[in-house]
């Protein structure tokens, strides 16, 4: 499950800039932070649905 473990780095590594990121651009108003929220869980959920095609992938030895 090597490949998996460096994914999930890449994952959170993602996550970290994307909050240093929005450090260096100030305070962002409530729709802001509303709409950053949205994306972070879709980014979640679509990263979530990656891993469990990556597990049925493996289950399957493709």
């Amino acid at each position: 499950m090597e490949p998996t473990k460096r994914l999930e780095e890449l994952n959170n590594e993602a996550l970290e800039k994307l909050e240093e990121y929005m450090k260096t651009k100030g305070e962002a108003t409530a729709e802001h932070h509303e709409k950053v929220g949205a994306a972070k869980d879709k980014w979640q959920a679509a990263w979530n649905e990656f891993l469990e095609t990556l597990m049925v992938l493996e289950k399957l030895e493709i």
